[in-house]
């Protein structure tokens, strides 16, 4: 029989595994969620292969559900225990500490953990010199040759840690290199101290590291970011610009034996408050307050005065404000010690990660991806229903042309002829708009093409080369947002203008012809324009800060820069790309419902000519419409249940 001990070992367990299992959760609904939109695509493209578009988006939309990760970032200033906490939230089951997080010896660089079967467990490491470059992080990961690259092995703890203590090396360069690299300011007080007496200073021997690592939260799709220090983040743009604000939760550490500091402040405000999608703060290292002399009550008393005053400070309810010890946590999971776990505030965090912030990214992703397939199976079940009521139509009109002589069959071809001759002509006409459709369709494609936007690009660019100080970044950023503004703009009203005209080629097909009604929703490019005014704020910011107004920075002024063009040349690539999608959309169904319509008036007019030349054949015909119908009606039932899935 097993002892006390046991029954709190047990304890301790379910809630350390209480996370992974919403975690694994989530990804077990999302990759439900992507197979059955998977099986929507192949029941599509066994449709006569009439949906070719809306196959190629729903293949795309499973690839994106697939490749979705849940992205925590973890910031905070040096020695606020934030890699400990890491270690304690999602590592603690591997018995000791993944990531190093002793006293003095930290992650010096911001680390990504994450888990990808396509290469074998490894830490890959960014050279600190490459920040002499212009290439962004995002490109730089698509270069392995730029990366030092150590293989991890998972079962063996020694190497596992030895290979991860490259995580806390720095090294020693002269100051005027570490001036250029953006790392020392020897104009600002507080890094004076840094300088050594050879002229040299310590700085990171990494600029980035990626660790790929099977741990089943990474696997199910959790991404861990870890980013160390204020001035590690002002040295990467790209970290405030698109990294942070792109994670789906930001866990803020602070010290609560300090509280807020000034530092800790200015991290908030610049980095954590104004971009993340979901932030809390934790007060961390609340066993330094832990007193023998004083009663729970009293400790606790203290610990509550420390959280309401942080939430005062960073504007924050106090129930986004959490207080606990990461290294007692941490070690209490290792010994199994349930009672100094729970007295360590870790299970709060847990849940909070557990049953808020992943159920949040859930429903974000889910509701996005049905608004997107709820369209596409409405249009299904009108395209199915069209079809049915087009066969039956055929079998009652062979029921009641049974029997009957020659002439009357002449009468009915010779009226469905008549009927193809109109909808030829309305389909000639249609050419017209289609030409039109497709001649501004070039147009807008052209508004935002690749040489368009290295103008734009060189455009900002000129503004600033007569002055890499703050006001010329601000007349740079400026640039850039005009040139890719006027382009969105011109794009919206030429994709306006084409969908005028496609909405009336629609219209008279429906009128004249039943074809199904059809809507084309609106090409909406308001979500980059959008980060282009969030792109100018954040700029704005930058150039007020005191400390940038007072030394104009040269080299942190060209890197903002440089930070800022590629998050413009990303939002200008995705609204081509969606450009793109939009014209398909657009024109690709309508060209599709024609050439089917025409096709299945072909057919009946070639059927009655065959009947007419052998009247035996009706029988025959409206056998084959029976077994057309019953098999409508299958992919009916079988659409019906994708439906369910894709709603479970």
């Amino acid at each position: 029989m097993g002892g006390p001990g046991d029954d709190e070992r047990k304890q301790q367990q379910t809630m350390s595994i209480h996370l992974e299992q919403e975690v694994a959760g989530y990804s077990a609904r999302r990759m439900r969620l992507a197979s059955a939109i998977t099986d929507y695509a192949d029941w599509l493209d066994r449709q006569h292969g009439i949906d070719a578009e809306r196959t190629l988006r729903l293949a795309d939309t499973a690839s994106a559900l697939r490749r979705d990760k849940l992205v925590v970032a973890f910031v905070a200033e040096f020695s606020r225990g934030k890699t400990e906490l890491i270690n304690a939230l999602f590592f603690a089951d591997h018995g000791q500490r993944l990531l190093p997080s002793d006293a003095g010896r930290t992650t010096m660089c911001p680390t990504e953990l994450f888990a990808s079967e396509d290469e074998p467990p490894s830490l890959s490491l960014l050279p600190i010199e490459t920040r002499r470059r212009s290439e962004s992080l995002a490109r730089l990961k698509h270069q392995p040759i730029e990366w030092s690259r150590v293989l991890l092995d998972p079962n063996d703890p020694r190497q596992l840690q030895e290979s991860l203590r490259k995580l806390t090396e720095t090294k020693t360069i002269p100051a005027a290199d570490a001036v250029e690299l953006g790392l020392w300011d020897s104009e600002d007080a507080s890094e004076r101290h840094q300088l050594r007496a050879d002229g040299t200073v310590e700085v990171p021997a990494w600029r980035y590291a990626l660790v790929n690592f099977p741990h089943p939260l990474l696997q199910a799709g959790l991404t861990v970011l870890d980013t160390p220090g204020l001035n590690a983040l002002g040295a990467e743009p790209e970290l405030t610009l698109s990294v942070i604000p792109n994670a789906h939760a930001v866990i803020y550490l602070l010290a609560t034996d300090s509280g807020v500091t000034r530092s800790d402040l200015e991290i908030w405000q610049k980095y954590v408050h104004r971009h993340a999608n979901y932030h809390v703060a934790v007060l961390n290292k609340i066993d330094m307050l832990w007193d023998e002399l004083k009663s729970d009550a009293e400790v606790q008393a203290t610990i509550e005065r420390q959280a309401e005053e942080t939430a005062r400070v960073l504007k924050l309810p106090r129930s986004r404000v959490f207080a606990v010890s990461a290294q007692k946590a941490l070690s209490a999971t290792i010994r199994g010690d349930a009672a100094v776990r729970a007295r360590s505030g870790i299970e709060s965090l847990e849940y909070l990660l557990a049953h808020q912030v992943i159920p949040a990214r859930r429903d974000m992703l889910f509701n996005a991806v049905n608004r997107e397939v709820n369209a596409l199976l409405d249009e299904s079940r009108v395209d199915l229903a069209a079809r049915l009521k087009q066969y039956s139509d055929e079998l009652i009109l062979l029921t009641q042309l049974s029997g009957k002589n020659r002439e009357l069959i002449e009468q009915t071809r010779a009226t469905l002829q008549k009927e193809k001759d109109a909808y030829d002509a309305t389909a000639e006409q249609f050419r017209t708009t289609r030409r039109m459709v497709q001649s501004q369709g070039e147009q807008l494609l052209a508004q935002l093409s690749d040489e368009t936007l290295d103008g734009i690009l060189k455009a900002g660019r000129a503004a600033l080369e007569d002055s890499w100080t703050t006001r010329g970044l601000t007349n740079g950023i400026r640039e850039l947002s005009d040139g890719m503004g006027k382009r969105l703009q011109q794009a919206t009203q030429l994709s306006d203008n084409m969908l005028a005209a496609l909405e009336k080629a629609y219209a008279r097909f429906h009128r004249h012809h039943r074809l199904p009604k059809m809507q084309v929703p609106r090409l909406d490019l308001s979500a980059y324009r959008n980060r282009l005014d969030v792109l100018i704020r954040e700029t704005e910011v930058f150039c007020t800060d005191p400390a940038n107004l007072l030394l104009e920075k040269r080299f942190m002024i060209r890197r903002f820069y440089a930070g800022l063009a590629e998050e413009v040349r990303q939002a200008f690539k995705l609204a081509r790309t969606e450009a793109e999608r939009w014209l398909r959309i657009a024109l690709d169904p309508l060209m599709t419902r024609i050439r089917e319509h025409k096709h299945f008036l072909d057919a009946r007019l070639a059927n009655l000519q065959r009947i007419l030349e052998n009247m035996g054949t009706l029988h025959g015909r409206m056998a084959q419409i029976k077994d057309e119908i019953n098999q409508l009606r299958q992919d009916k039932a079988e659409l019906v249940r994708i439906a369910g899935d894709l709603a479970a």
